[in-house]
């Protein structure tokens, strides 16, 4: 995908029950299909799609968790043909600078501590390590019990935190059309 194709990409926003076209994104994100179904039509589900198609290549979820001004990232992926090419730092970036406009002051998301790469995708955004949660990729939680991630057990979940709206901070400003796309709610 060339840079202009990639400015010609669209962010909607996509209503729970609407999210069908999603659920391979979301198994990207994803190994329990337990989990999937039990946060797929909640929150706030940002989609990226080309402007003549329907064909979604990549999404960010955002649940509120519950704590004072504070919003999940549940689910992030990008398709696999679109990877490598700093798509989900945009649309990461976009989302974010939309979180922040909508009054949510932090940020979190967690992934394996076996997913490396993700692991690095976040700080290279500006967000800080939180704390470690043992033992949440089991059969109990509704994963595989011989997941491996890069030769390495998936077993424990690591929690990373950005505040919004600090300069300087990893949501610097999106060249590009990303930036600017208006949600939609159809």
């Amino acid at each position: 995908m060339t840079a202009p194709e990639l400015d010609a990409l669209t962010i909607v926003e996509v209503p729970a029950g609407h999210r069908g076209a999603y659920q391979d994104l979301l198994r990207l994100a994803d190994d329990s299909e337990t989990a999937i179904a039990g946060y797929r039509d909640q929150g706030q589900l940002f989609g990226l799609l080309e402007p003549d198609g329907d064909q979604p290549r990549g999404h960010v979820l955002a649940i509120p968790n519950g704590e004072p001004e504070t919003i999940e990232l549940m689910s992030i992926a990008v398709a696999p043909a679109q990877q490598g090419r700093g798509l989900g730092r945009r649309l990461l970036l976009a989302v974010l600078e939309r979180l922040a406009k909508q009054g949510w002051r932090r940020v979190v998301v967690a992934t394996a501590t076996s997913s490396l790469g993700a692991i690095a995708f976040y700080q290279r955004l500006g967000f800080r390590m939180l704390r470690i949660e043992r033992d949440a990729f089991s059969p109990a939680t509704g994963y595989p019990a011989d997941l491996h991630e890069h030769g390495i057990p998936v077993r424990d979940r690591v929690w990373l935190d950005h505040e919004l709206g600090i300069p300087g901070e990893g949501t610097g400003s999106i060249s590009g059309d990303l930036s600017q796309s208006p949600c939609v709610s159809d």
